[in-house]
């Protein structure tokens, strides 16, 4: 110390960080020239503050600009690691920062460098969403890759080059290589469609044969006498009728499960004859939709399924109610049977 004044300042707190930058830009043999300088200068602390403050922006802005090689993040993946010669997969890469779309400009990035693959088509998505009260933005591009032979198949890396539209600043990224399996590919067994013909022709042969079985069943062979046919027959109606009359003493026992069942049947066995409507394994909607085509009038057919309806209900009816359902059963069956006799 020849003045006793080289070394004050640093004693006065000055910021150690400008200190290194000043240190790093001029050298130390320089460093004590230049505040010796200042120091003699009648106004020297304004102009080391100012010295301070500007180092200080300097580093500020090259930390600033340090940190945006950091902000994006970039992965690469694919959907699986080994897949049959003979199907598609699909890379991956995705590239995610905080804030919005428009913070970067990114670059188209060109498909990557494969080998034993060949590159079909590529796709991009963009996508920003909110993740713990922060914005958060994704740009994702697809690859879809075919193989072109079995063994090791290599994806190379994949170049993502933006620029930060607040610094305009411009960086890279790149993904690492990927390796995948490619198998010897899998035989797909086609429709055995012999089989299904067979099976349907045999369907269709057992309906044919049934419906001749059906139809052979209604029609009513003539081999009577003269004096049989004299014989007034009794109608089918009537017949229908004698047999619900035979089912009345039921409701007065108390038998309603019983007297529901019989007269269910009888009135399904009396549709077939009748109209050849095919009644077994059919629901009550069934059966009612398959009398439509037949122009019944609405009445019948109202009273049809009320009556139908009704011995479906008997079985679940509370005690003490199942004789008067039972009663509105035969009045509505034999109502329906009687307008078929006019």
């Amino acid at each position: 110390m020849s003045n006793g004044v080289s070394t004050q300042p640093w004693k006065m707190g000055i910021d150690k960080r400008p200190g290194r930058l000043i240190l790093r830009c001029f050298g130390g043999n320089n460093v004590t020239k230049v505040f010796k300088v200042f120091l003699n200068m009648r106004f020297y602390p304004i102009t080391l503050l100012s010295l301070i403050l500007l180092f200080s922006t300097s580093w500020s802005a090259d930390s600033r600009v340090d940190s945006v090689e950091t902000m994006i993040e970039l992965e690469a993946w694919v959907d699986r690691s080994e897949l049959p010669f003979n199907e598609e997969l699909t890379l991956s890469v995705q590239a995610s920062w905080e804030g919005e779309q428009s913070r970067f400009r990114v670059t188209p990035i060109a498909p990557p460098e494969c080998e034993n693959f060949e590159i079909l088509g590529s796709s991009s998505v963009n996508e920003t969403k909110m993740v713990e009260g922060e914005t958060r933005s994704t740009k994702t591009f697809e690859f879809a890759l075919k193989p072109t032979q079995t063994g090791t198949g290599r994806i190379g890396s994949v170049l993502f080059s933006y620029v930060d539209n607040v610094t305009e600043d411009s960086s890279s990224l790149s993904t690492q290589p990927i390796s995948v399996t490619i198998n010897p590919p899998i035989e797909k067994r086609e429709p055995n469609y012999k089989v299904f013909l067979i099976i349907a022709i045999v369907l269709i042969f057992v309906y044919v044969i049934y419906s001749a079985r059906r139809k052979a069943k209604s029609i009513k062979i003539p081999d009577r006498t003269e004096e049989e046919v004299k014989i007034q027959e009794k109608t089918l109606e009537e017949t229908t009728l004698e047999t619900l009359d035979g089912l009345s003493p039921l409701i007065s026992e108390g038998k309603a499960d019983q007297f529901s069942s019989k007269v269910y049947k009888l009135v399904t066995n009396y549709l077939e004859e009748k109209y050849h409507v095919f009644t077994t394994g059919k629901t009550t909607n069934d059966i009612i939709d398959s009398l439509s085509p037949l122009s019944l009038p609405d009445e019948q057919i109202i009273l049809m399924r009320d009556a139908l309806s009704t011995c479906d209900l008997v079985k679940f009816a509370k005690e003490g109610v199942e004789k008067e359902r039972c009663k509105e059963i035969f009045d509505k069956v034999k109502k329906f049977l009687e307008q078929n006799t006019k």
